[in-house]
């Protein structure tokens, strides 16, 4: 898989959130005897989010659309509108190629998205993280969007009542920790979801968009197969990405400065 299909893969699951909201978290009417109920658990991962001070983690995202990639991640966050998110792209296809870190991020001033052109001012958080979304493979979306309680639509997580459409699955550890695992299928994505049972922090996601869902937002988008280096075929727009979340740390002390990128060769416009 090139990178240019890595990057119209992650296009076209971004336009697929935006457009169907494909991390809603749905509600569930039943309350099983002893335990909670996939409404009571989904919201307390609401409140435990709401409560935090600080967040970051690691992580990576795997992409399995006929080869394997890898998105590595750092998430940084902190009330009210402090952020850095950094991720480096490892395509399967170029094995020499040395990942080029990017990231997106406000100091509480800007909110700025660098992917290579130089550091943009974005005209708002949410249209920074929405932004960064397929460039990041969606690292900017998932955490970020949920801990700063972004409940529109067409960008974030959504609890809604009305839908009881979700699968309690077996529970499973992810990474040592013991988590609830549900799943919901949409529009042709099947989503699961991974909740650590004891923090009610997201731990894993999984998201399998089948071939005719991705042919269909292509064709939205008016783009042929052909003109982002695809094969013809419906088949070979299927792929399922695996996003990871791991040494998870809440309501460490954070300095401004801290949420400035690591890396130091960006090259700020537009201000910063």
């Amino acid at each position: 898989m090139s990178c240019k299909k890595l990057d119209w893969i992650f296009g076209i699951s971004a336009a697929l959130f935006m457009a169907h909201g494909e991390m809603t978290i749905a509600l569930s009417q039943e309350i099983a005897s002893n335990e909670l109920s996939p409404g009571q658990i989904f919201q307390k991962v609401q409140a435990r989010y709401a409560a935090l001070d600080t967040y970051s983690d690691q992580g990576q995202i795997v992409t399995l659309g006929g080869d394997k990639n890898v998105t590595t991640f750092t998430i940084r966050l902190a009330r009210e509108n402090f952020y850095r998110i950094e991720w480096a792209q490892q395509c399967e296809s170029s094995p020499g190629t040395k990942p080029t870190p990017q990231a997106v991020w406000s100091t509480g001033v800007f909110n700025l998205l660098e992917t290579g052109r130089g550091a943009e001012k974005q005209y708002t958080r949410e249209l920074a993280l929405a932004n960064a979304a397929p460039p990041s493979s969606g690292a900017a979306t998932t955490i970020p969007l949920i801990f700063f309680n972004i409940q529109d639509r067409a960008l974030g997580i959504q609890v809604d009542d009305l839908d009881v459409d979700v699968c309690r699955q077996t529970d499973e550890p992810v990474g040592g920790v013991d988590c609830y695992v549900f799943s919901k299928e949409s529009s042709g994505q099947t989503r699961t979801l991974w909740v650590g049972k004891q923090d009610f922090l997201i731990r894993q996601v999984r998201t399998v968009t089948s071939a005719a869902a991705a042919a269909a937002m292509l064709a939205k988008l008016n783009t042929a197969p052909a003109s982002i280096g695809l094969p013809q075929g419906a088949a070979s727009l299927a792929f399922t990405t695996v996003e990871t979340h791991a040494n998870i740390v809440v309501d460490q002390p954070f300095s401004r400065q801290d949420f400035a990128p690591s890396f130091p060769s960006f090259a700020p416009v537009n201000g910063r």
